[in-house]
């Protein structure tokens, strides 16, 4: 960047130096042992070097006037005036004479994919590859001695112009816009219900590292030329970043039809409850689009057998990718690949529906009473989830212990819910084995916002099982009234709850060994 402003900053004060160097650089790289009467004609011809800034240059050039009247209806005058170094390649009125822009983006679409920041030369035969304002990535090529600029052509000396502040390629075609993914979402009307939950994260931000700085006036950096880019912060937590040339994505994306039957479908999983109704449906709608959208993007670069699986880029790895993409129409982008489809066939538990668990050994979220807890390593033969189990101890000799789990993220649907108890031959092979005599109390929000407390089993107690890993079921098929889903406060606990009688020591223990909790949805 120092070498390149450098050079830019050169343009303004040193014209005949400039004008020297491209004319080498151009000349001496296509021509320098072949044609010394072009390199002649090049800097005598005052139609191909002007004295001129790019924007004067321009308007001097008469087979120009369309895209140069496109230019400065859209301020480029000023921009192409100024000493910031631009390659313009420019389409002659002949090829956009029939061009209705009439509900076009001229600006993004048609001038900004024909103009490049700094020199870029034709020169040589390896192609090169054109950073357009639109962030478009355009092969320069060299076929036969003609320069093709993506599929537009133009050839030297005579269609390429030296400005002192750049160069003008002057094409016989224009290059059409190739959309990426990002940019088709707002190509079809039947795209609107994605296109608006997407576009909605969007935010303009100054990109400082692109921009050319100019002086400090009274203290404040000013910039030449000030570049702004496109940041979406949902792109950026699903680490699928569609709108870049630079990378290669599937996506499957759901039409109007498709998103809205899905969002239905689905939106009785994300119902939160909070003293402002309309914080509440914002809570819905923003989560249960996330969870339409979270498992949509696939990057091309990470699927290790995509006949077989497909990983997306929120890391869900999906078996059957054959079925999510059936009836759908391919559309091909600049950056990969669209799937529209009509119905979205993801399965809840295999992508936002997802089993919740929650290690007991884990200190945080966790409350013990009437005991002292400890986290010993299962070292025996027993296969024990994350290698560590939580113990449980009375504190005094009649106490029953019990321990208070938080349950993170539970969505306002239905679980099978379980705690795994560990046998105590764990890490003794010659220890008593005595049942646990237990009961679980699952305290939750009711859409009044009020805690409700539900004991299972509803009367009694569960024995455990003491001579295996004792996956014990506590409800089957319960469903929270309210979602608990991305929240900061955990509004679910469950305890457990040791109900030895001070008769039955001898028969059972009041010491607790728990691996860890699971809420299992539905699959349906």
């Amino acid at each position: 960047m120092n070498r390149i402003n450098k050079i830019t900053s050169q343009f303004s004060s040193f014209f005949e130096v400039f004008k020297a160097l491209i004319v080498l650089i151009v000349a001496s790289a296509l021509y320098s042992c072949t044609d010394n009467t072009w390199d002649k004609h090049y800097q005598a011809d005052p139609a191909i070097v002007s004295g001129d800034n790019l924007w004067t240059t321009l308007e001097a050039q008469p087979e120009l006037s369309i895209f140069t009247g496109w230019l400065k209806a859209y301020g480029y005058d000023k921009t192409l005036s100024q000493s910031q170094a631009y390659t313009i390649f420019a389409p002659k009125n002949s090829a956009l004479a029939d061009i209705d822009t009439t509900g076009l983006e001229v600006k993004t679409e048609w001038i900004e994919n024909h103009i490049a920041r700094f020199i870029i030369p034709a020169s040589g035969v390896t192609p090169y590859i054109v950073g357009t304002l639109n962030r478009k990535r355009i092969d320069l090529t060299n076929i036969g001695g003609t320069y093709f600029f993506g599929a537009a052509s133009f050839t030297l000396p005579n269609q390429s112009i030296v400005a002192s502040n750049g160069l003008i390629h002057v094409l016989d075609n224009y290059e059409p816009f190739f959309p990426n993914i990002w940019e088709y979402l707002t190509k079809q009307n039947d795209l609107d219900s994605i296109k608006n939950y997407f576009y909605s994260f969007d935010e303009i931000v100054f990109d400082e590292s692109s921009s050319v700085p100019g002086s400090v006036v009274n203290g404040q950096q000013t910039y030449l030329d000030s570049v702004f880019i496109n940041k979406n912060s949902l792109l950026q937590n699903l680490r699928g970043y569609i709108n870049r040339e630079d990378s290669s994505y599937v996506m499957l994306v759901p039409n109007n039809t498709a998103w809205i039957e899905a969002y239905d479908r689905i939106k009785d999983d994300f119902v939160y409850y909070n003293l402002s109704a309309r914080t509440a449906d914002s809570l819905q709608r923003t989560n249960a689009g996330y969870a339409l959208v979270q498992d949509l993007i696939f990057s091309n670069t990470v699927q290790s057998s995509p006949k077989d699986s497909l990983t997306s880029t929120s890391r869900n790895t999906f078996y059957n990718p054959q079925e999510l993409f059936a009836g759908t129409e391919e559309v091909i982008t600049s950056n990969g690949k669209m799937y529209i489809t009509n119905q979205l066939k993801i399965k809840p538990y295999e992508s936002w529906h997802k089993s919740i668990k929650v290690e007991a050994e884990r200190a945080f979220g966790r409350e013990n009473t009437l005991s002292t807890v400890s986290t010993p390593r299962a070292e025996g033969v027993i296969a024990v989830s994350g290698g560590r189990y939580l113990l449980v101890t009375p504190s005094t000799a009649s106490g029953n212990p019990t321990i208070t789990f938080e349950i993170p993220n539970t969505l306002s649907s239905t679980y099978n819910i379980y705690c795994v108890f560990v046998p105590v031959t764990v890490n003794n092979p010659n220890a008593k084995s005595l049942s646990c005599k237990v009961y679980f109390n699952l305290a939750y929000l009711n859409r009044s916002g009020n805690y409700m407390t539900d004991r299972f089993p509803a009367s009694g107690t569960i024995d455990t099982n003491p001579y295996t890993m004792d996956t014990v079921l506590i409800a089957s098929d319960f469903k929270f009234p309210t979602a608990n889903y991305n929240e900061e406060i955990t509004t679910v606990t469950l305890k457990v709850v040791s109900n030895v009688g001070r008769n039955e020591t001898a028969n059972f223990s009041r010491e607790l060994l728990l691996d860890c909790i699971l809420f299992e949805p539905q699959k349906q």
